[in-house]
């Protein structure tokens, strides 16, 4: 069972200025009894605790609390019309300053305790609409007034089927919790490549993003794209962009991105797109993105499982490295599992996969970038 897990992962890689290694190396390993999946989305150092989801036998997830080792701490279903619940889909969760819990869904934002005891529930009018069926990281940033702001976008979700225009579409959306009113916080005219996207790309494109952990900057991307733009966080005044080289990523091969010059199989896209962005501490960061799939590839994925999806496919992820702006890295392959999230001290979450049986429970490694 243990030869799935690369239990010494170790990766080198050169900085091209000063030559020191850098490596990413499994530190620690738990598990959490499940015959569901589980997803885990924030961390709250102070007490260990993480928060994240398990997919309920019911609609909806639970929302669930597990300690370091692991063992379920709370975990319930609040999918409902009662007093405590939400009446329509978890899409985001995060730990709020003081340990508390964040939670999103189409059409209000709350705050429950770590009982997950309703504290406060702001219900708004969103600007615009996606469905997803599992919950994201949430996202929340003060402004100059130190109003607190919920991205209601959320990161990886494609959210522009009804988008006319690249030029007029509120890329990045929020609602100010004092005011409980939606705004437009980024246009998508503020990343270079919608000047060269057609607009038959609308449902294919989304808005990938994260924060820096002091949460100063906030970090922006989109599915196909070379470049990453850093805003301040609290003014959301553009702070500058960097460049990144994947090594296999034939969308923007051509002088206008558009859905018939990509390369498709059976309307199935081949090609690659950047999937998530992942921040630590002391200026690293990174982009976990897919790979092209070769079209043989992808024939014989589907011959043996008509569901495949790539993105469910380990084999397709890659991150790639940056320290301050730089890039340092070229394509890292991941152990065969799904990147969690970025932890404290330049550490990595990532559910294990066992490819070759299904288990009662899920797998967590904890890999260090040293």
């Amino acid at each position: 069972m243990e030869k799935f897990i690369c239990t010494a992962f170790s990766l080198l890689l050169f900085l091209s200025s000063t030559k020191a290694q850098v490596s990413l190396k499994k530190v620690s390993e738990f598990k959490i009894d499940s015959f569901y999946e589980v997803g885990i989305l924030d961390y709250y150092e102070k007490d260990q605790v993480y928060l994240g989801y398990t997919k309920s036998k019911d609609a909806g997830v639970e929302i669930s609390l597990f300690n370091s080792k692991g063992t379920k701490i709370i975990s319930k279903n609040l999918y409902g019309e009662g007093p405590n619940e939400h009446v329509s889909l978890l899409s985001g969760l995060a730990f709020s300053k003081d340990g508390n819990i964040w939670g999103k869904t189409d059409i209000e934002i709350l705050l429950y305790d770590r009982n997950l005891k309703l504290i406060k529930k702001t219900r708004f009018l969103p600007l615009s609409t996606s469905t997803i069926y599992f919950p994201k990281k949430l996202a929340m940033l003060k402004n100059a007034s130190g109003e607190n702001i919920v991205i209601t976008t959320i990161s990886n979700v494609f959210s522009f089927v009804f988008a006319k225009d690249f030029g007029s579409l509120n890329f990045i959306e929020g609602i100010n919790l004092k005011s409980e009113k939606s705004l437009g916080l980024i246009s998508a005219r503020s990343l270079p490549i919608f000047s060269k996207t057609d607009i038959n790309m609308k449902n294919m494109v989304a808005a990938i993003y994260t924060l820096s952990p002091d949460g100063r900057s906030f970090y922006l991307t989109s599915s196909f794209n070379d470049q990453i733009t850093v805003f301040d966080s609290q003014n959301l005044v553009e702070k500058g962009k960097f460049d990144i080289e994947h090594e296999s990523f034939d969308a923007l091969g051509r002088s206008k991105l558009s859905i018939s010059n990509l390369q498709r199989l059976n309307n199935i896209i081949l090609s690659g797109r950047n999937y998530a962005l992942h921040a630590w501490d002391n200026g690293f960061m990174a982009v976990e993105y897919l790979q092209d799939i070769p079209s043989s590839s992808l024939e014989k994925k589907l011959t043996e499982d008509k569901y495949y999806s790539v993105s469910r496919d380990p084999a397709y992820h890659r991150l790639i490295l940056f320290k301050d702006s730089k890039q340092i890295s070229g394509d890292i392959p991941i152990p065969y599992g799904e990147i969690q999230m970025a932890l404290p001290g330049n550490r990595l979450l990532i559910r294990l996969i066992n490819p070759d049986e299904e288990e009662d429970f899920m797998r967590f490694g904890i890999f260090e970038l040293k």
